[in-house]
């Protein structure tokens, strides 16, 4: 389900982009900004533990479930010498392809650009079905949790380009995909597995007040199961119109995914497509807060696939408070 929302992160990136505190230097002390975010969800992905536990027949189709759920997001950095800070942020999408929090080191560099090296501890979890095929019996929830390490160069030698490269782990608590089938079948169907992620961003600010936002990405998902095993290849672009205290964002995004093997329960290779749009407007200094946002945003996702178990559409709609410091 939060697949949605990965673009709620280019909110607080809007925010800086348009503050006086995206800077390259290192605040002293603790800096940075936080959001609550109260969203409403609409899904009828299979594959969400939002769904009815009980499958009749894997041809049938999703249901749609809705859900209300705050979602924090956070940017804080503690400045530990005039270049170098200690960073601690939560973010979506990414090498987990969900909300995760991310802990480390930056150095700012002359040039004005920085570098920064940290974890992904996996502390938030993901539930997941432990068997998604099961049909006729309740399924049972089980945690999905994504570890690993990121390198962030940001403004490459002083542009406003940035590369992101993380590599990492995804565990399943109790991994029983296909228990209803034959030995093979749940071999090539295991969740477990190496990720690599690779991703390469730039912000343009074409004058003042309006600006566009563009990245691609690329991730390796190098599942134990040969069914599950795909390379996707994503691009997304944002662009922001500033008027006065209002800041509007349109952005859409799409990925292409391509797996490896034949799926052994469908009798085909999965390929999947998918594509997402978002419209967001941020209010600056309501109530003459000067540092405080407010935040209304509207998303829709959609993934096609050539299996239809695993289509899936996916809207969300939220509203919310941001404050820099």
């Amino acid at each position: 389900m939060l697949r949605t929302i990965r673009q709620t992160v280019l909110i607080l990136g809007a925010l800086s982009a348009f503050s006086v505190s995206a800077q390259s230097a290192v605040k002293p002390g603790l800096s940075g900004n936080v959001s609550i975010n109260l969203g409403w969800f609409k899904n009828d992905s299979h594959l969400s533990t939002e769904q009815s536990s009980v499958l009749s027949s894997l041809d049938e189709s999703g249901t749609d479930e809705e859900k209300n759920l705050p979602l924090p997001m956070w940017d804080l950095q503690l400045g530990v010498t005039p270049n170098t800070a200690l960073y601690f942020k939560s973010a979506l999408g990414g090498m987990a392809s969900s909300f995760y929090m991310q802990a480390g080191l930056t150095q700012y560099l002359s040039d004005g650009s920085s570098l920064g090296i940290g974890v992904i501890p996996g502390f938030f979890d993901n539930e997941v079905w432990d068997d998604p095929f099961l049909t006729g019996t309740p399924r049972q929830e089980t945690k999905r949790s994504i570890r690993g390490a990121v390198l962030d160069y940001n403004r490459i030698a002083g542009t406003n380009v940035s590369l992101e490269l993380a590599a990492g782990k995804r565990k399943i608590d109790d991994e029983r995909s296909g228990t209803s089938y034959s030995s093979a079948t749940q071999d090539a169907l295991v969740r477990e597995g190496d990720l690599f992620y690779a991703a390469l961003s730039q912000k343009l600010d074409l004058n003042r007040q309006f600006g566009i936002d563009w990245k691609i990405h690329y991730i390796d998902d190098s599942a134990e199961g040969s069914a599950i095993a795909n390379n996707r290849y994503g691009v997304e672009l944002t662009a922001r119109q500033r008027i006065d205290r209002y800041i509007v964002m349109l952005g859409a995004s799409a990925a292409w995914i391509d797996y490896d093997e034949a799926h052994p329960i469908f009798n085909q290779i999965r390929d999947d497509n998918q594509y997402g749009f978002s419209a967001t407007l941020i209010y600056l200094a309501p109530f003459n807060w000067r540092n405080a946002s407010a935040i209304a945003r509207a998303g829709f996702d959609n993934l096609t696939s050539n299996i239809d178990f695993y289509e899936e559409t996916q809207n969300l709609y939220s509203i919310g408070l941001a404050y820099s410091f």
